[in-house]
């Protein structure tokens, strides 16, 4: 199966290279949070914050919303849903995710939901939260599309750690409204149902470094879980989950960008020109936005560049 045969040949080929790190990089302490930054949201004149709400199940469900102050009501522009991490919240992925200066200078509107209790069911023991968290992140881009210029052909998706893994869940089994989708530290932990059939372009961003959310292989957090869930889940094994998805052909990734910093790697010749995409960051942990990482690699501006590539038809 060609899957079968690009995974024994990249994970090869990635152990060879994280090998050849472990002798002048040291690991992150596994006992990293996800919880983001506890800091006052910035203020600034360049946009508008405010906090938006609907009932849903008995409960009132939030986000915040990021609103550009340059923005045209004549002119459409793209909505991004940023998930915060597993007891984080959205005020602190509003400041660690880079995400505002974005949709300042790129021109687009975020929307930060809040998960109940700060974090998001992924629909298997564990976590999960008896919640639909699928039904209020598409009622977000309802609620949001409703009211203000959004383009729904550019509907985009990212998150961190689980608010990733969050993403993955509403690519494979939520409402076809994505354009695409990028997000870091995180993988798509469950299968993908038959339903899913619109490929949708996704990047990953991983710390080969992460000790919190394994960039090799996950399965030693297996017991959190209390399932299987997290067996044979990797950075490389999400990119081939999603190759195969995506129908993407090759027997090995193509190489897009290589530094002493990262690369990325990935497919392009998918069914209906999907691209999937792999930035694996060399010397980084479970936090690869700038904000973590000091002076590293502008991973929030890669993958913004990634999406804003694609439109639904």
């Amino acid at each position: 199966m060609l899957i079968a045969r690009r995974k024994l040949a990249f994970s090869m080929l990635m152990l060879l290279m994280m090998c050849s790190l472990s002798g002048c990089v040291a690991p992150e302490d596994a006992s990293t949070t996800e919880t983001d930054s506890d800091a006052e949201p910035p203020t600034s004149e360049a946009y508008t914050l405010t906090t938006e709400c609907v009932t849903m199940d008995g409960l009132e469900r939030c986000w915040l919303l990021l609103i550009p102050g340059n923005l045209s009501v004549e002119n459409p522009v793209p909505l991004v849903l940023d998930l915060h991490g597993h007891g984080g919240t959205s005020e602190g992925q509003l400041n660690l995710s880079s995400f505002a200066d974005l949709a300042v200078s790129e021109g687009f509107i975020v929307a930060y939901p809040q998960g109940v209790d700060n974090f998001w069911g992924l629909g298997f023991n564990g976590v999960d939260n008896d919640l639909d968290d699928i039904g209020f992140l598409a009622a977000v881009i309802d609620a949001v599309a409703a009211v203000h210029p959004i383009d729904t052909a550019r509907v985009h998706m990212t998150g961190w750690s689980n608010g990733c893994m969050m993403t993955q869940r509403f690519m494979a089994e939520g409402p076809e409204v994505l354009a695409s989708a990028g997000c870091m530290a995180g993988y798509l932990m469950t299968d993908a149902p038959s339903t899913y059939t619109a490929p949708i372009p996704f990047m990953e961003v991983h710390g080969v470094l992460d000790a919190t959310v394994l960039y090799a292989d996950n399965s030693w957090t297996a017991p959190f879980f209390q399932n299987d869930a997290g067996v044979n889940k990797g950075a490389v094994q999400n990119l081939e989950t999603w190759g195969d998805l995506n129908g993407c052909s090759g027997a090995l990734p193509e190489i897009y960008t290589q530094n002493a910093e990262y690369d990325i790697r990935g497919y392009s010749d998918c069914t209906s020109d999907a691209q999937v995409r792999l930035m694996s960051l060399y010397a980084v942990g479970h936090n690869p936005y700038l904000s973590g990482t000091g002076d590293g690699p502008p991973s929030s501006e890669i993958v913004w560049e990634f999406m804003a590539q694609f439109a639904k038809a």
